[in-house]
């Protein structure tokens, strides 16, 4: 089991750790501040032991497997240091709990109706999820509705608010901002809502009939 520094500090971004593993391309260590990709947010990146890590992904146990840009080049035991790429990490972690502030926002715009339909896709450029239920009659108060969320959002971000996000006892990770109700969540996430800094909310490409893609950004 793979000891997860990056619930424990998602500020950290280097860490020292052991070799537990090295099959091919794909790097096990004992603790990890690197996120592997899981819940619709991608893995990190960075560099560990000199050698580029090209994505995190997790193994059969939850554990975290660090795809190496070169295969083989560590053995069973070998101490190693670690730097995740901080910069792409914090924009995704100011995107994701960005992106549980629009959930309840569009709930409250478009009713209790607007479901998510996925967990959608994360990265250090945007947020992508899917939604059914939204009721508009065309394109120009779908805009006119999520221009709304928008405005609402950045009036939240702006005030800001305390952010906690831990293990409960039945292992399951929960994200929690003052006055919304919990929320499910195994990403890594900021301490402050103020951090998220201004956002965008539009339109993306249709899905599918019956849904939307949402799209935040940073700006």
């Amino acid at each position: 089991m793979t000891r997860k520094l990056f619930w424990e500090n998602p500020y950290q971004s280097e860490f020292d750790a052991k070799v537990v593993s090295c099959q091919g391309d794909r790097l096990m260590l004992d603790q990890t501040c690197f996120f592997p990709r899981g819940g619709g947010q991608v893995g990190d990146t960075g560099e560990i032991g000199g050698l580029r890590v090209l994505d995190t992904v997790k193994d059969e146990s939850d554990g975290a497997i660090h795809i190496l840009e070169k295969p083989d080049a560590f053995r069973e035991g070998d101490p190693i240091h670690g730097r995740m790429d901080w910069e792409r990490r914090y924009r995704i972690m100011r995107l994701h709990s960005a992106a549980h502030l629009v959930y309840y926002l569009m709930k409250e715009v478009f009713g209790d109706a607007c479901t998510p339909t996925s967990s959608g896709l994360l990265d250090e450029h945007k947020d992508r999820s899917d939604y059914s239920g939204i009721s508009t009659k065309d394109g120009a108060e779908l805009r006119e509705k999520l221009k709304v969320v928008e405005d609402k959002a950045n009036g939240l971000i702006q005030a800001g608010g305390e952010i906690k996000t831990w293990t409960d006892e039945s292992g399951q990770r929960n994200w929690l901002l003052q006055g919304h109700p919990l929320m499910a969540c195994g990403g890594t996430h900021v301490r402050n809502l103020s951090e998220v800094g201004r956002i965008s909310v539009r339109r993306g490409s249709k899905p599918g009939a019956g849904r939307e893609r949402i799209e935040i950004i940073l700006v």
